[in-house]
């Protein structure tokens, strides 16, 4: 805990003296705040600056965090004093008992140096300036939303050991929080992604097939280049066989006057071929840049099983399906955990290729991974254990857009309208007769707003394909799905497959629901669809669902009758909404309505007990209300 109050160590009111009082520090200088991979202490309280590069996804990319640093031509004791403030808060910010991702320290970091420097200019210390609402309501005007929305919770911390910090105790939390969402409100809000239009889409995805396949004819010679090149700097007769390997890279473009340097060629061009791939698999999976980034070489690719099988092409023993094994840290306080994505067979080409980059990468490195390490799949080509950074990526991402990216036409700005009215395209650089300014994320919601409109892919499907922990989430990314450009495929494409099998599919769910069933069905749905059905055979039902006339799709409660898109869209399982409505498309089965009746009658005894009042309770009591109100209407329309 902190040793003394740190206004304790000013100089005194007055003083002039040059020399400065540097203030006690208010941990021990020896206590460690962070650990490397193999456990040892890597930074410790007392260190001008903290390495944080555990914390990377990686684990191997170096990541620093730098405390206020006064101008050394007009320091002053305050000026240090700032500083033991900052670090002082920053290490209670880390420790508070809650694991928080990189990014969120990273900016709650930066916001307290902008803060530092306010200070500083103001003459007072850091704590005096954050309690002050005032001086938080001009400075908070001068940072970016970002650094006001990471303020709020650094606050929080100061307020919580002000007393030991020697912060004022009267500190008017509540007051200095409304200032800030104040503040963050009267910002431009923050913008989704914008969705790829489906003509850009469709021609985006199918330039990323022609680079894969540029990519498969020059790979071998482009790697047989960087090997030797590797090896040759380490030999005698270098430029001997540096002149072989200039031969032959100049059928692929590089020219020894115009391009600086052979080894900068080929790095260049492998680079560029791991971004394509990188994009490749982003969008044919819905990775996130950071997921894709940190995929591990080894043991990516995992063939599907489905009910224990795996399935094989005809006459080979090659599966057929894969599963590409990664981590994600998203939404886990930036610790990362085991997460699988379902992929194509363009996916895996990509994951393939990327797969020959990264083991040669690995064979010129020569050297063991470290305790903690593992050879990525899409490495930096110096290090096969460490991801390439943020700016590299940029820089590659800016020429693949040349080279993927179509040109923008008024017809996809007149689709991005009808998707998301009233928005200022150009403010995303999506301007008409410029390349389509492509990113990471827009492939992951193009491909959730896409899957989801074409009917084949269920929203808890895609859920898990997205690594989202709630359906609203999934609902956010495909926002715009009901009114999105159907792609249009050949005649052989399987989405024709599918919709011929929808009828089909339907049937058989009604059979075996409703026909081959003992259960008591309730609701008006139930007797909608025993008038359509009686007195037909099966072949005549199976016509009336292929007509479009009828239709079955089972629920949490029993069914659904409705030939038309349902207006609800319920996000929960159980449609309390149409149970409420006593919707006319409804098929009931009596059994599962008790079950879950009695199963909120429990919920709602247990939130009576332990959080009477709450929100939840309410919510849920609610629900039972609708339940047990719902099955007395139903057992009153059976009798």
């Amino acid at each position: 805990m902190p040793k003394q109050n740190p206004r304790s160590t000013i100089a005194e009111e007055g003083d002039t003296s040059l020399t400065l009082v540097e203030p006690k520090s208010l941990f021990r200088a020896d206590t460690p705040v962070s650990y490397d991979a193999a456990g040892g202490v890597a930074s410790r309280y007392g260190d001008l600056s903290w390495d944080m590069t555990s914390m990377s996804t990686d684990g191997t990319t170096p990541q620093t965090l730098h405390f206020f640093h006064p101008d050394p031509t007009h320091a002053s004791s305050l000026d240090l004093l700032i500083r033991e403030q900052h670090k002082a808060l920053m290490w209670l910010y880390i420790d508070a008992g809650k694991d928080r991702p990189w990014r969120t320290i990273y900016f709650a970091n930066a916001a307290l140096n902008a803060w530092c420097r306010q200070a500083s200019k103001r003459g007072v210390d850091l704590f005096t300036l954050l309690s002050n609402p005032e001086w938080v309501t001009e400075g908070s005007k001068d940072l970016n939303r970002t650094y006001v929305d990471s303020t709020t919770a650094a606050l929080q911390t100061l307020w919580r050991h002000r007393r030991e910090l020697g912060a004022p105790v009267d500190m008017e939390l509540e007051k200095l929080r409304d200032i800030l969402n104040k503040e963050a409100r009267s910002r431009p809000e923050t913008q989704q992604t914008p969705l790829i239009p489906s003509r850009v889409y469709c021609a985006i995805l199918g330039a990323l097939g022609d680079r894969m396949t540029l990519i498969e004819r020059e790979l071998d010679l482009i790697l047989d280049a960087y090997e030797q090149a590797r090896v040759a700097s380490r030999e005698a007769h270098h430029d001997t066989v540096l002149a072989n390997v200039v031969e032959r890279m100049k059928a692929l473009g590089y020219d020894p006057v115009q391009t600086r340097g052979l080894d900068n060629f080929i790095a260049g061009r492998l680079c560029e071929h791991q971004m394509a791939l990188m994009l490749a698999v982003a969008a044919y999976t819905g990775m996130r840049v950071g997921e894709v980034s940190i995929l591990p070489l080894e043991g990516v690719l995992v063939p599907f099983e489905h009910l224990g099988c795996t399935h094989f092409e005809l006459h080979s023993l090659t599966p057929t399906q894969f599963e590409i094994h990664g981590d994600t840290h998203k939404l886990n306080r930036g610790i990362k955990r085991p997460a699988t994505w379902i992929t194509s067979h363009e996916g895996i080409r990509a994951v393939r290729l990327a797969q020959r980059i990264a083991q040669a990468v690995v064979r010129v490195y020569g050297q063991p991974a470290k305790t903690g390490q593992q050879a990525l799949l899409f490495p930096a080509l110096a290090n096969p254990y460490k991801a390439n950074n943020a700016g590299s990526r940029y820089t590659y991402l800016k020429r693949l857009r040349e080279i993927v990216c179509p040109i923008i036409e008024q017809s996809d700005l007149e689709e991005l309208d009808r998707l998301e009215l009233a928005r200022g395209w150009a403010r995303d650089d999506i301007v008409v007769g410029q390349r389509w300014p492509l990113a990471f994320h827009q492939l992951r919601r193009s491909l959730a707003v896409y899957a989801h409109r074409s009917g084949m892919v269920s929203l808890p499907a895609l859920k898990a394909q997205l690594q989202h922990i709630t359906q609203e989430m999934t609902l956010y990314y495909s926002a715009g799905f009901s009114r999105a450009v159907n792609l249009v495929f050949d005649k052989t494409h399987f989405s024709h497959e599918w919709e011929a099998a929808k009828a089909e599919s339907s049937y058989f769910a009604y059979a075996f629901a409703v026909l081959f069933s003992d259960e008591e069905l309730l609701g008006q749905g139930a007797a909608r669809m025993a008038n359509a059905v009686e007195s037909r055979s099966r072949e005549d039902t199976l016509r009336l669902f292929e007509a479009g006339k009828v239709a079955f799709q089972e629920t949490a409660l029993g069914g659904c009758v409705s030939t038309e898109e349902c207006k609800l869209h319920p996000l929960e399982p159980i449609p309390f909404d149409c149970l409420e409505s006593n919707c006319v498309n409804m098929v009931v089965f009596g059994k599962r309505l008790e079950h879950i009746i009695k199963h909120q009658e429990v919920t709602v005894a247990n939130l009576a007990r332990d959080e009477a009042g709450s929100v939840e309770y309410r919510l849920e009591a609610r629900h039972l209300e609708v339940l047990l109100k719902a099955r007395g209407r139903l057992k009153m329309g059976a009798a």
